[in-house]
């Protein structure tokens, strides 16, 4: 246990373990909010990289001041929700009807490259086929942690990244029912049934959400659209509603967040009060515990217990860099972007988060991975969370 060097009023110096008392740990992190994304800016680094490695250093795996307890985890999965959330509220479903093929190319690229050559990877590390294919899904999907940076550069309209948006819907659904598939196949479940039942739930769900919510929507301001506060707690219920949703047919609840901002985009104004409290409290307050919660789940020192950790964990991280990067690039070249472009597209989906953790949880659970793939996954979401900010910032200063 170490003794933490921090004190509150009441709280002694040579307190043993992390910090419990609620005060202090959310003054703990609301400084990190403060001061990570401040001085790595002045460092002419990402602040998301700030928060990440704040995360890290303050977390159990670190000095561990903070345990990644329920709340941490709570508040965390709150600001997940919210940053895909907020990347639908700034997408246009008419500009996604307009780039749909570039995204559906984009799209099948960034899960296929993976797919094939995560598989061929795993398989040649002496894996079992469903184990290859399961970790091979984890390379497909991507965490937009990078996001903030493009929309504070002002890039959120680009074609680039408008294409990068709808790619993530379409892959991250795609990884996870390969993950759903998989892991019923090794418990010997994969019945007729199975298909029967999932594949009209997400096709009625994504139509109940893109029409419904702003049937719905457009009839509550109409009523209420006297009362601000009314009108900001519908707007959050309706995301954790359709987040939830998500869940209960089996897909992801990030997936439902992206849809439920989009959905709901054409009946908040871009410069309104209402869209202005939404993008204060996600990029004050919840993204950042999101990162901070990204940050506290990496422990480099578990690259050290097991040689053949770092062998899995390179092979991991080079499949991931090598098939995101074709994804980004072929349709760039066939589209006529810019290398700038490119890279942000790469940027953007190379990170690896809640999505590829949740799956590789699952999969550990059920035996179809042991623990040395889990700590090839930590690795690989370190150096993808720590690179993919720093890629998009370079990069999107030339875009803008």
């Amino acid at each position: 246990m170490r003794a933490s060097w921090l004190q509150i009023s009441g709280i002694p110096l040579a307190t043993l373990g992390p910090v419990k008392n609620p005060v202090l740990v959310f003054l703990i992190i609301l400084t990190i909010m403060l001061v990570a994304p401040l001085l790595f800016e002045r460092l002419r680094l990402p602040g998301i990289i700030g928060l990440i490695l704040a995360g890290l250093v303050v977390g159990p795996y670190g000095l561990g001041i903070l345990q990644r307890d329920e709340t941490i985890v709570l508040l965390g999965t709150v600001g997940l929700l919210f940053l895909m959330f907020m990347a639908g509220l700034e997408t246009s479903l008419e500009d996604l009807k307009l780039n749909a093929w570039k995204a559906s190319i984009f799209g099948a690229l960034t899960f296929l490259l993976p797919m094939v050559i995560g598989t061929a990877a795993m398989l040649a590390l002496g894996y079992g086929f469903l184990a290859a294919v399961l970790v091979a899904s984890c390379f497909a999907s991507h965490t937009l942690i990078a996001l903030p940076i493009v929309s504070k550069l002002g890039l959120m309209r680009l074609q680039t990244v408008t294409a990068t948006l709808g790619a993530t819907l379409i892959t991250n659904v795609l990884a996870l029912l390969v993950l759903a598939v998989v892991v019923r196949a090794h418990q010997g479940e994969l019945t007729l049934q199975f298909w029967l039942t999932l594949i009209p739930s997400i096709a009625l769900y994504t139509l109940a959400t893109l029409w419904g919510v702003p049937k719905l929507g457009g009839w509550f301001f109409r009523r209420f659209g006297h009362d601000e506060g009314a009108e900001f707690t519908f707007v959050i219920a309706t995301l954790f509603v359709v987040a939830y949703g998500a869940g209960l047919i089996g897909i992801e609840p990030v997936v439902g967040a992206f849809l439920a901002g989009t959905a709901i985009t054409p009946i908040i104004p871009q410069l309104s009060p209402l869209m202005n409290r939404i993008q204060f409290i996600g990029n004050t307050l919840f993204v950042p515990f999101f990162l901070i919660s990204v940050g506290m789940l990496i422990n480099p020192g578990i690259l050290l217990g097991e040689p053949r950790t770092l062998l899995v964990g390179g092979v991991m991280i080079a499949t991931e860099v090598v098939s995101k990067f074709l994804a980004a690039w072929i349709p760039a070249q066939l589209f006529g972007w810019r290398f700038a472009s490119t890279m942000i597209m790469f940027g953007l989906s190379v990170a690896q988060a809640a999505a590829t953790l949740a799956a590789i949880t699952v999969a550990f659970q059920v035996e179809l991975v042991d623990e040395l793939t889990v700590n090839g996954t930590i690795a690989m979401i370190l150096v993808t969370c720590v690179a993919s900010p720093w890629i998009v910032a370079r990069w999107g200063e030339q875009m803008q």
